[in-house]
């Protein structure tokens, strides 16, 4: 399926990491009110849905969150493994801390996500199920993944780099350590992705926006109800997604999450505009 993104901006100013744990996430006007942020939303749809139908307009609010694990050394020595690592201590702290925040939020109004999408790496799958899975209290404990029904999208992954840090474990290990995990026909048992230095290099940028292009497709067609979803990857590979969004760039930080209101155009089949007004032709 084919879609068209518009970011509505005006909902969520740019926040950082101190920002987000003692605030409403950016929410606009200021001090946030989640309750009116709910009305704006039904309000779009609602008139999008009116003004659109052929297109079958969609209005998501996508929760980005961002992870990204650190191996600190000592004296040369690597002390996590390289492969696909777990995430680190300091990781875990933040995660817990991003999950306290949200809960917070949670009682004040904000709407939560039906669905959460993860890249297959562990240290974003463990981030996912630390931060949300208070909402899975009788499923926690069973595995990393907290008991959060997540989605393991392959297309959500880490920009790709020669290192080992960015080849994923097995589909058999990481059923064992998140089973509360879905995984789709692309998560074959070994990665086919991650190839080593010898045989291609660093993924090229434009290859990171298409992946991720693809990947964001992926999650809408498998949430085409669903008005609030999760996204939980890595710096490098949101950065690619806000490209293929046309998002204006910025830089994310470790522990960092981000909220992005999308307009959502879908294309069923050819559609073409009014010549008189516009000169686009819209193809699957």
């Amino acid at each position: 399926m084919k879609y068209i993104y518009t970011h509505i901006k005006e909902f969520f100013k740019v926040s950082d990491w101190n920002e987000d744990i003692q605030g409403p996430f950016g929410l606009q006007p200021p001090p946030g009110d989640w309750a009116d942020f709910k009305k704006r939303i039904a309000a779009e749809h609602n008139v999008i849905k009116e003004k659109y139908q052929i297109l079958d307009e969609i209005v998501r609010s996508c929760c980005h969150l961002t992870r990204k694990s650190k191996w600190p050394s000592a004296q040369g020595q690597i002390l996590y493994p390289i492969l696909d690592p777990d995430l680190t201590d300091l990781g875990r702290s933040q995660a817990a801390a991003l999950g306290y925040a949200l809960q917070r939020e949670a009682k004040r109004g904000m709407p939560l996500p039906s669905k959460w999408y993860v890249s297959p790496m562990k240290r974003a799958g463990e981030t996912c199920g630390i931060e949300w899975g208070w909402l899975f209290e009788e499923s926690k404990g069973k595995g990393k993944g907290h008991g959060v029904p997540a989605t393991v999208i392959e297309n959500l992954r880490e920009h790709l780099h020669v290192h080992e840090c960015d080849k994923r474990s097995s589909l058999s290990e990481l059923q064992r350590d998140f089973p509360s995990f879905t995984y789709t026909p692309e998560t074959t048992e070994e990665d086919e992705l991650w190839q080593p230095g010898e045989v291609r290099g660093r993924e090229t940028e434009e290859e990171l926006v298409t992946r991720r292009g693809t990947g964001i497709a992926q999650v809408l067609d498998m949430s085409e109800d669903s008005t609030y979803i999760s996204i939980t990857s890595h710096s490098g590979a949101l950065r690619g997604i806000y490209k293929s969004l046309g998002v204006p760039s910025r830089s994310l930080v470790v522990g960092e999450m981000n909220i992005l209101v999308l307009r959502v155009k879908k294309i069923e089949e050819l559609k073409e505009m009014d010549k008189e007004t516009a000169e686009y032709t819209f193809r699957e």
